[in-house]
């Protein structure tokens, strides 16, 4: 991944716009692969197979409702934003958003969207290398935080070299190598067992709701646990690493086949790591009363000679680096474009303020929470609800106003966190209520606005 990354720095053409978006010169393939390894990353290794591990086979409508945001996202948003980010001349989310502003406030909701951009993105990037350190303490026996600095280093290097090419370039290889790796166990681990019939007969003896399509004790039942997930799958569109994938795509004509190619990898993919965590509830009873978030790097050295659990480890490697390394850059971006804007055009600030956002996301690593679910899903769904609804606004030719903007952010922003704490988020998780206040704020300026013009 190093060797990739610092070979792409050939091809940069050392401008900060270069290192930020590519020039714009991104393939629809590399965009598809880079999008999935991003999107889906050490939380698809580790906290994905740790939550199917602990409820079963209706982890499956976290993927379900994944797939029906993204091809949401794809077919009616990336086209829209890679067309409008070109013609303002825009890198950034940050800068998208408010670019229809006076500049005062232009540069207030800049700045107030920058910093939140880079507090939970952070926390995002700091999640994945939790999760690669613990596939490195449990596969190799090192100890977590020095295998938190290993993968920083890892990500330091290449993104130094090449920024947001060698992202995506490297982006690519790793998500060949995690669908290798992650089909592989299946197809040994379902071997084990005995096949799939065997495999849900003994989920079944285990616990019969692990083999329950509908989760058990859903407080506001089935449908609104569903919808909750679907808004979930829906905050993509406010992933700032992941949406400057299609912004980066040489053409937006070439959205449709990078859409087709991302929803197949993926749905392959998601669905080997269903069958992996549920394989893991059967063949390694012991992790139900330890942690579950283990559960694929131990699997692995159970069921695989070192050199596939080697393999094993590039793969699950690839998918924590894959994703530090875009939130890392989009951090970078957020401190040097909204910010911070004198230094806009300087790649050594650019540079230099990586390194800084990376300093900032080992430290949160060490000494933050180290379960990766938890911090995912937090980091995930603020920015969902602070970004999501004012890029659909923006995308959809729909101009918010400035305290209106700042309404919807903060508003969400409070919503998901009072909902957290209210522990509802199992029942319906937290986009869902975040997004609805946002839209109802929305849509009321929209109507006073109406009124007053008529």
């Amino acid at each position: 991944m190093t060797g990739i990354g610092i070979y792409s720095s050939k091809k940069s053409h050392h401008t900060s716009q270069d290192y930020i978006l590519a020039n714009r010169t991104v393939g629809p393939i590399a965009t598809s692969l880079s999008a999935v390894s991003t999107c889906h990353s050490g939380f698809m290794f580790i906290g994905m197979i740790g939550f199917t591990y602990t409820i079963g086979i209706s982890a499956i409508w976290l993927i379900i409702s994944w797939m029906i945001g993204d091809y949401i996202a794809w077919k009616y948003v990336y086209s829209p934003l890679r067309k409008k980010t070109e013609q303002l001349d825009v890198s950034t989310i940050s800068s998208f958003i408010s670019q229809h502003l006076p500049h005062q406030k232009k540069r207030l909701i800049q700045i107030i969207s920058g910093v939140l951009i880079l507090m939970f993105l952070s926390v995002y990037a700091a999640a994945q290398l939790t999760a690669g350190s613990k596939a490195l303490h449990v596969m190799l026996g090192w100890p977590i935080n020095t295998s938190i600095l290993i993968g920083a280093v890892i990500v330091l290097a290449y993104s130094f070299s090449g920024g947001i090419r060698a992202s995506i370039w490297t982006d690519v290889v790793q998500s060949i190598i995690m669908l290798i790796s992650m089909s592989g166990l299946l197809v040994v681990a379902i071997w084990t067992i005995g096949g799939l019939t065997a495999l849900f007969h003994q989920l079944n003896a285990i616990q019969p709701n692990l083999t329950s399509l509908i989760p058990s004790n859903l407080t506001f039942g089935f449908l609104p646990y569903l919808a909750g997930w679907i808004a979930f799958g829906l905050g993509v569109i406010g992933q700032p690493h992941i949406v400057v994938r299609p912004m980066a795509i040489s053409s937006p004509t070439q959205l449709n086949t990078a859409r087709r190619l991302y929803l197949s990898w993926y749905g392959i993919f998601s669905m080997c790591a269903i069958g992996v965590g549920l394989s893991a509830r059967v063949l390694l009873p012991e992790l139900a009363s330890a942690d579950q978030e283990l559960a694929l790097p131990v699997l692995a050295t159970q069921l695989l000679p070192s050199i596939f659990v080697g393999g094993i480890l590039a793969g699950l490697f690839s998918a924590t680096i894959s994703t530090a390394d875009s939130q890392v850059l989009s951090c970078s971006a957020a401190l040097t474009q909204d910010i911070n804007p004198a230094w806009k055009r300087n790649l050594t600030m650019s540079k230099v303020s990586t390194l800084l956002v990376m300093i900032v996301t080992v430290l949160i690593a060490l000494y933050g929470s180290k379960n990766v679910y938890a911090l995912v899903i937090l980091a995930w769904s603020a920015l969902s609800v602070v970004l999501g609804p004012l890029i659909a606004c923006k995308c959809m030719n729909i101009h918010v106003g400035f305290k209106t903007s700042l309404s919807m952010m903060l508003a969400s922003l409070i919503t998901i966190f009072v909902w957290s704490q209210f522990k509802l988020s199992g029942s319906i998780n937290e986009v869902l209520p975040g997004a609805i206040v946002a839209v109802i704020i929305c849509a009321t300026s929209q109507y006073v606005a109406s009124k007053k013009n008529t």
